[in-house]
């Protein structure tokens, strides 16, 4: 688990330090050794050990410039010095350079014992901190990545007030000047390798996004994604006025310079939207609109496709209309709107085979739209008649009992909605708030998706999952503030902060005043 170097001229002293270790250490699997600090110096950086012990006194470089070495070259080791002189001699060096501790020699296995000990709790500890930090990092990746699909998709699909956008930019901790709109159509069929499985068409989704991503900064844009989708929406952002090239910032121009970048790149054709800039939130829709339009009039001959491979482009006021029916549960709308689609059918002037995959991307949207409505967020519909439809009126019977089994789906979803799910998690939270518990952990608990948890919690209690975790950590905090003489530290421990100087914030943005500041006043008003 560990590993350790021992520096020292004295053979003798390697190996009684060796036989300590060896007997009342079993974490330190491997020791190695050094007999100069030349030697210790290039051993730490091949053999990378945890610890270093150096003798003081050695031939050549001795072990206070091998220690200056090794701290540079590895900041994080823990070095002990060796010296059968007074440490203090040495204390002021040792102090720069960041030494652990020093052990006397000869030394006794009490005293060895004691120091590799503190040293290895030391290491523990910043390891779990370390793996902690890796993990919170991973969580707010995740929720990042949520967050991205749901803002792109309110965009997108269903709308979006100024508050809301407000409070999604919040949250990415983005400005906002202006942005546009983006779609873009993969085309797999033009990869040099087949590509048939959902798995590769995500990877290869994830590197298109990263390539739109990396290019559109050179130009000063921040850029959000949606890869759920059947197509990728992104959404680019100026977080403050540009002097961007008008000729750069063109729709037309803009979409073609990033279609080369990616044939160039990953070998595999596209046909990107984007829509006209905007300043206003409420006109995202429109700028959408404008992206799957442009998408449309890219034809196959200005990508060189052959006639295989053209695209027709479902109708995105009859996508939205057919959204919204299904989302709202009206199967009256969701009626009115396939006829209008069984209208674009028959006049739309494309094969069929066509047809069929346009509106399977579209039961892929509903699908999507509808999943974070359920409470398990996962949409489970039998589409089999739908691919196996080989006429357009078994296409759109198949489609049309598609639209029934998810109205009932979004219908059960409604009725659960009453149920005490939220009144579980309530009592989860007032027995764990102590806990570093999570949305998702309460979700699970519900069983239900965090997306659906989350969106359910708002609607019955007012307010969101982690304002009412909050809130409950803080009551118990007030509470101990004036009823106990427990220190700051103390009550962040007891109230689910590890971190004292975040629980402060936390109370400071909540009261206005410092946990310190409440509790003196509190006490002033009581004499």
């Amino acid at each position: 688990m560990y590993k350790l170097l021992i520096a020292d001229d004295e053979q003798i002293e390697i190996d009684a330090l060796r036989a300590i270790v060896n007997k009342g250490i079993d974490s330190i699997l491997d020791i190695q050794e050094a007999v100069n600090g030349r030697e210790a110096i290039v051993k730490s950086q091949t053999y990378l050990p945890d610890i270093v012990f150096l003798d003081i006194k050695m031939p050549g470089i001795d072990g206070i410039e091998a220690a200056r070495t090794i701290r540079e070259n590895s900041p994080s080791v823990s070095i002990v010095f060796l010296t059968a002189f007074n440490q203090f001699e040495f204390a002021q060096e040792a102090i720069q350079i960041g030494v652990d501790d020093f052990i006397i020699k000869p030394s006794s296995e009490t005293r060895v014992l004691e120091v590799i000990n503190k040293i290895l709790t030391k290491i523990k500890n910043q390891r779990n901190e370390e793996n902690k930090k890796k993990d919170n990092e991973l969580k707010l990746s995740r929720v990042t990545g949520y967050m991205e699909n749901e803002f792109l998709y309110n965009l997108a699909v269903t709308g979006i007030t100024e508050d809301k956008f407000a409070n999604y930019l919040d949250i990415l901790d983005m400005n906002f000047f202006s942005g546009k709109a983006g779609i873009v159509k993969i085309l797999y069929e033009t990869y040099p390798i087949h590509v048939d499985s959902s798995n590769q068409k995500k990877v290869l989704m994830k590197r298109v996004a990263y390539i739109i991503k990396s290019k559109l900064s050179e130009y000063g844009f921040v850029t959000l994604f949606n890869k759920e989708l059947s197509n990728l929406y992104f959404f680019p952002i100026m977080e403050r006025q540009s002097n961007l090239d008008s000729e750069k910032s063109d729709a037309l121009n803009l979409s073609q310079l990033l279609a080369l970048e990616i044939e160039k790149t990953l070998s595999i054709k596209v046909v990107i939207g984007i829509g006209s800039s905007f300043n206003d939130p409420i006109k995202s829709l429109k700028s959408f609109a404008q992206a799957k339009a442009m998408l449309g009039k890219i034809t196959d001959k200005s990508l060189n496709l052959d006639s295989n491979h053209l695209e027709v482009t479902f109708p995105l006021n009859l996508e939205i209309d057919m959204e919204q029916a299904i989302l709202n549960g009206n199967r009256e709308n969701t009626i009115k709107t396939l006829q209008k689609i069984r209208e674009w059918l028959d006049t739309t002037g494309s094969e069929f085979d066509i047809k069929k995959k346009a509106i399977l991307e579209l039961v892929t949207v509903l699908k999507h739209a509808a999943a974070y409505q359920l409470p398990n967020g996962k949409c489970i519909v039998d589409e089999s008649d739908l691919k196996n439809a080989s006429g357009s009126i078994a296409l759109l019977s198949g489609f049309n009992i598609f639209l029934n089994e998810l109205l009932e789906q979004i219908a059960s979803a409604k009725e659960i909605e009453n149920s005490p799910a939220i009144e579980s998690a309530c009592l989860y939270i007032d027995t764990n708030y102590l806990k570093d518990i999570t949305l998702e952990e309460t979700a699970n608990h519900c069983r239900l998706s965090s997306f659906y948890f989350s969106k359910l919690f708002k609607k019955e209690k007012g307010i969101t999952f982690i304002d009412y975790l909050t809130e409950k950590r803080i009551s118990k905090a007030k509470n101990l503030l004036i009823t106990s003489n427990l220190s700051i530290k103390e009550i962040s421990a007891n109230t689910g902060y590890r971190n004292p100087n975040y629980f402060t914030k936390v109370f400071k943005k909540m009261e206005s005043v410092s946990p310190s500041t409440y509790r003196n006043n509190k006490m002033l008003k009581q004499q």
